[in-house]
């Protein structure tokens, strides 16, 4: 059991910087740095990122009852592999590389603004839904027990 904790803590540090490596040798590499910076890609891009990236996940989650803006924005905060889907469409040719950088913005938003806003909304519902009084010193008491 021992062995086991010391092979997991000391391996995650070397798999988040692979992953990290794997990333920008991949998806970060292919990103077309010019049409990525053009205005066109930023504005069309920040549509799509508005818009199908955020708000469609956010509102679809609107009748799920109060923690509905806690589950819309954690639907939001999975567009990682989408940039590797998005890497992968553009190098075989699926999309172009201006269509690429829009999907880009579009990702760039959901990736930035998921963590944060989850963050607030999560910890909102927490506050208002979940008291803190409730059995929990009792409740910790008992698991720590067994």
């Amino acid at each position: 059991h021992h062995a086991h904790h010391v092979w997991v803590k000391q391996t995650k540090r070397m798999t988040s910087w692979m992953i990290r490596i794997f990333f920008a040798a991949t998806v970060a590499f292919a990103i077309p740095i010019d049409k990525l910076l053009s205005f066109e890609a930023f504005w069309k891009g920040s549509l799509m990122g508005i818009g199908p990236c955020i708000l469609t996940k956010v509102l679809c989650a609107f009748f799920m009852g109060p923690p509905r803006f806690v589950i819309g924005w954690a639907m939001v905060g999975r567009a990682e592999f989408a940039y590797l889907i998005a890497q992968m469409a553009a190098s075989a040719n699926m999309v172009d590389a201006k269509t690429f950088s829009i999907v880009i913005w579009a990702l760039i938003y959901a990736t930035i603004f998921a963590p944060f806003v989850f963050r607030k909304v999560l910890n909102r519902y927490v506050d208002r839904y979940c008291p803190e009084d409730e059995g929990g010193e009792e409740e910790e008491a008992s698991v720590k027990a067994h």
